[in-house]
């Protein structure tokens, strides 16, 4: 197996436990959501200001905390928004946490909507939440490194079919890294500077919405290189009796 296949599988299993172990917390920890969250909101509220002088966001706060056991970790890998999660689908737009999870994950989801406060930041949730736009890039991202391989000659072509892989998702990595980006902001405001395990969490978040699209370029890559035969040449053709 191709070393950036398994690259990607390595990325993709850590990453998907660590979010599941965080969100999936039945008992607080003692750097919680739920003690921090009168300070996050005040360092939020600053921010906001910081990156549109005047402006004001309101938003619905939902605790959700999941069952203990199985059950609670099967809704949090297939409902993981529930326990993290924000949207701006309604108004006021809402941010849900489970309140025993690192406040990072709650900075997270309030720079969500700080960062919507932006033209780029706006613009970006925009392209990430509009539904043709989702659906255009999910067939690019089915079928456009496979081809790619395919019109490539050789099979040293990984790179290319996983950047194009990448660039499926652009709209989402960008919204995400701009949340994560205000998020550390309105921790820093409020006191509560990220420590290097908490920097780690957001990062391996921000990387978890890789692993899926390299799975898919890589795969997308070996049935494309199928396709792609070196032309014959006088050296290299059988001979005929």
């Amino acid at each position: 197996m191709n070393v950036s296949i398994l690259a990607a599988l390595g990325l993709a299993a850590p990453l998907a436990a660590l979010n599941v172990r965080e969100l999936g917390r039945t008992r607080p920890i003692l750097k919680n959501s739920k003690r921090a969250l009168r300070q996050l909101d005040s360092a939020f509220d600053k921010r906001v200001d910081e990156l549109k002088p005047g402006a004001q966001v309101a938003y619905d706060l939902g605790l959700v905390t999941p069952k203990p056991g199985l059950e609670g970790t099967l809704d949090v890998l297939k409902n993981s928004g529930h326990y993290a999660g924000s949207s701006q689908a309604n108004k006021p737009p809402g941010i849900n946490i489970n309140p025993n999870a690192d406040r990072a994950y709650l900075a997270h989801e309030m720079g969500h909507l700080a960062s919507q406060q932006t033209d780029v930041g706006h613009f970006v949730a925009s392209m990430r939440a509009n539904p043709k736009l989702k659906t255009a890039l999910t067939g690019a991202l089915l079928t456009v490194p496979g081809i790619a391989a395919a019109l490539e000659s050789g099979d040293d072509d990984m790179d290319t079919s996983l950047a194009l892989a990448a660039l499926s998702q652009a709209p989402t990595l960008v919204d995400e890294a701009l949340a994560t980006k205000n998020g550390l902001a309105i921790m820093d405001k409020a006191g509560m500077r990220a420590n290097l395990g908490q920097r780690g969490k957001l990062a391996g978040g921000l990387l978890s919405y890789l692993a899926a699209p390299m799975l898919v370029g890589a795969a997308a890559n070996k049935v494309g290189n199928i396709f792609d035969e070196d032309p014959m040449t006088p050296d290299n053709s059988q001979a005929t009796i």
